[in-house]
């Protein structure tokens, strides 16, 4: 049996075909992406949100589920914001991911814009070669629509 396995470049994780049939457990947040949005975007945040222009990026970057990322920036003012992407495939509730990234969150603009994701397609058992980091796996690049926008925490 193949598994398909969607990611986005920055490895939005990984979304197994059979999402939508999951438990209904709200998706958890955790604080471990390391990769920027230069990785998903290709053009500059400041590009994407003028709000964001001169802003720094701080060091607080995390997921919602497999499906939405988001990275921290503070704003010339002090203002701490979040620039987060959701890929809204069958069965994801972007605006709940939204709602999970911190309490009182206030979506401060939206859009679409495509990004870069990683289709990744897996067989249960392989063979591994040296220097292989996901064996079985073959990966196809896609560009789709994702929802963006900046949020704040309260």
């Amino acid at each position: 049996m193949n598994r398909v396995i969607v990611v986005l470049s920055l490895s939005f994780a990984s979304l197994a075909a059979g999402a939508a049939d999951a438990p209904s457990a709200p998706p958890r947040v955790e604080m471990n992406v390391t990769q920027g949005p230069e990785t998903v975007f290709s053009r500059a945040p400041a590009d994407l949100f003028p709000a964001l222009a001169g802003a720094q990026r701080t060091r607080e970057a995390g997921r919602v589920g497999n499906e939405m990322v988001f990275w921290g920036y503070r704003q010339r003012d002090g203002a701490r914001v979040f620039l987060f992407a959701c890929w809204p495939v069958a069965g994801v509730d972007c605006e709940q991911r939204i709602a999970a990234v911190c309490p009182n969150v206030k979506v401060l603009q939206t859009q679409t814009a495509s990004g870069t994701t990683v289709r990744r397609s897996c067989r249960p058992i392989a063979l591994t070669g040296p220097g292989e980091t996901r064996p079985g796996c073959e990966d196809r690049e896609e560009m789709p629509p994702l929802s963006i926008g900046l949020l704040s925490c309260g």
